[in-house]
């Protein structure tokens, strides 16, 4: 409970009366941890000058390397603009600490779940797609019933199975989501608050810096992949896009619970489930059902988005700035 009262005892309209940085300071930390999230992916050809890797599971991991040391530096240029935190750590206060990037010990259950649920309320048209398509011959509820949650389990266990073999699945569902939701909502959401950036407005600007951080696939499209520049801005563009409108979304689950599991697992369970396969939902025979069901799912979304991100269901104060030492 110590946590929670610590959360509580400071607002964001507090600290933005008398910041300790200014707002231009704030913006340029947000840039140096974007480009320094990127930019050390390139480190060790460029700077270390070590030969290339040898097999991808090698190049990965020399990737999940530099986005945990990524991490750790962003995680001290927070640290450092803010201050309290050093002084919590100073004083052996860790949970405090930590509660400043969203890592609480409390309401940790709601924060996994009701995001989950309201997440997979986006692709409830793909769920139902997937179940559906798992047996075709299915004709009566009850095996329809059945298919679905035999279509839910097999996904789940084929995700679960392949962590321990496929490095791409290390990379989509534990090291990327945690790496880029440290970094990209952990760190930049509380320097831009103290810096007294309102919460609609830091709900704008971080997922620009994720967006754009996600750029640098422009040079691997066209070298590594040997494809035009024409068809590299095609696909750079809509990589931008489509991680920008996520990152609102992220930012909004960080900024409305304070608790950094409630993005990361909408994170994780969006690259289980990839883009929503549009054609493959035209052509299917069940097209009608899919189509209601993604009306419902998109419809159910907009209705609890508001309540099931109630502050109060997370023992939080929104638009906090950070906790301070009890």
């Amino acid at each position: 409970m110590m946590c929670i009262d610590v959360c509580r005892t400071m607002g964001a309209k507090a600290m933005a009366a008398n910041p300790s940085f200014s707002s231009g300071t704030a913006i340029l930390a947000c840039a140096a941890m974007a480009v320094l999230y990127v930019g050390m992916l390139y480190t060790p050809s460029l700077l270390f000058r070590l030969p290339p890797a040898r097999t991808i599971n090698e190049h990965y991991i020399r990737r999940f390397t530099c986005s945990v040391v990524a991490s750790v530096l962003a995680s001290g240029l927070c640290f450092w603009l803010l201050g309290s935190p050093i002084d919590m750590l100073r004083n052996g206060d860790l949970p405090a600490a930590l509660a400043v990037l969203g890592i609480r010990r409390d309401h940790v259950w709601q924060a996994t779940l009701y995001p989950l649920l309201l997440t997979a309320l986006l692709y409830l048209g793909p769920l139902v797609m997937t179940a559906l398509n798992t047996d075709e011959r299915l004709e009566d509820e009850a095996k329809v019933e059945m298919g679905f949650i035999q279509g839910l389990f097999t996904r789940t266990r084929d995700n679960v199975i392949s962590l321990t073999t496929d490095i791409f699945a290390w990379r989509n569902y534990i090291v990327g989501p945690l790496t880029e939701e440290w970094v990209f909502r952990a760190c930049m959401v509380p320097v831009l608050l103290c810096a007294g950036y309102s919460q609609l407005k830091v709900m704008l600007l971080c997922p620009l810096y994720f967006g754009l951080a996600h750029l640098n696939h422009y040079w691997e499209t066209v070298y590594p992949e040997n494809r035009n520049h024409k068809i590299a801005a095609l696909i750079t563009g809509f990589r931008f896009a489509y991680t920008t409108i996520f990152g609102w979304y992220a930012a909004f689950l960080y900024l409305r619970t304070g608790h950094l599991v409630a993005p990361l697992v909408a994170h994780i369970f969006c690259n289980v489930m990839g883009l929503p396969a549009v054609g493959d939902a035209l052509e299917s025979p069940y097209n009608k059902v899919i189509g209601l069901t993604f009306l419902v799912g998109l419809g159910s979304f907009i209705c609890l988005l508001n309540p099931a991100t109630s502050p109060a269901l997370y023992g939080y104060m929104p638009g906090q700035c950070l906790p301070t030492a009890s």
